[in-house]
C-alpha cells in the first residue's frame, strides 16, 4: 500500500484563507443583525411601510415620529403613569428613551422644550438609589443630567422624567401622569 502525501499549503495561502474566513464571519454577523432588525420590525410593517395607492412606501420611522441618525423618537401627547407610558411605547415596537449622550438629551430637549414633563426610561424601583435604564444597564454617573438636588426620593419617587424649561431630569412618583418619549431603531434598508 502506497501512501500519497497531500500537498501542503504555504503560510501566505493559509493567512489569506484566515482573512477571508474572518471577513465572512463579520459579514455574516452584520447580515444577522440586519435580519433581526427587519424581523423585529415586521409586526409594525404598516407603520414603517404604509400601503398607499396599492404600493408600499417605506420610511425609516413611522409617521409622527422624529428621526435622529439611525434612531426614531416619539413624543407622546397623552399623559400616563410611567408603566402605562412604557407599555404604550412597547406596543409600538419601542421603549422609553435611554439617553446615551448629552447630544441626544439636547435633541430631546429641543423637541419638548417647555412642553411639560416627559418620562424617560430610567428608574430605581428595583433597588432604591440604583438607577437602571429600561434595558437593565445602570446609569453612569458621569452621564447623569439630574436637576440640582435630584434625585431626592421625596415620597417614593422612583421614576425619572425630563424637567420642562431646563435640560435636566428629576425623580417623581411613577404614578404621576405625564407624557413619554419613546425610542426605537430606524428601519434602514
Amino acid at each position: 500500500m502506497r501512501c500519497v502525501e497531500e500537498p501542503r499549503a504555504n503560510s501566505s495561502t493559509l493567512n489569506q484563507l484566515q482573512r477571508d474566513y474572518n471577513s465572512l464571519i463579520t459579514q455574516n454577523t452584520q447580515l444577522q443583525r440586519d435580519y433581526d432588525t427587519v424581523i423585529a420590525k415586521f409586526p409594525f410593517l404598516d407603520q414603517y411601510c404604509p400601503l398607499r395607492s396599492q404600493k408600499r412606501v417605506c420610511r425609516p420611522c413611522p409617521e409622527g415620529w422624529e428621526q435622529r441618525n439611525s434612531t426614531c423618537y416619539y413624543f407622546s401627547t397623552e399623559r400616563k403613569s410611567w408603566n402605562a407610558g412604557r407599555s404604550a411605547c412597547l406596543k409600538q415596537g419601542a421603549d422609553l428613551v435611554i439617553i446615551e449622550s448629552k447630544e441626544e438629551q439636547d435633541f430631546i430637549y429641543k423637541h419638548i422644550g417647555g412642553l411639560g414633563l416627559h418620562w424617560i426610561g430610567l428608574s430605581d424601583s428595583e433597588t432604591e438609589g440604583t438607577w437602571l435604564w429600561v434595558d437593565g444597564t445602570p446609569l453612569q454617573k458621569d452621564k447623569a443630567l439630574w436637576r440640582n438636588g435630584q434625585p431626592d426620593d421625596y415620597g417614593s419617587e422612583d421614576c425619572a422624567l425630563t424637567w420642562p424649561g431646563v435640560d435636566e431630569w428629576a425623580d417623581v412618583s411613577c404614578d404621576e401622569h405625564v407624557k413619554s418619549v419613546c425610542k426605537t431603531d430606524a428601519l434602514l434598508l
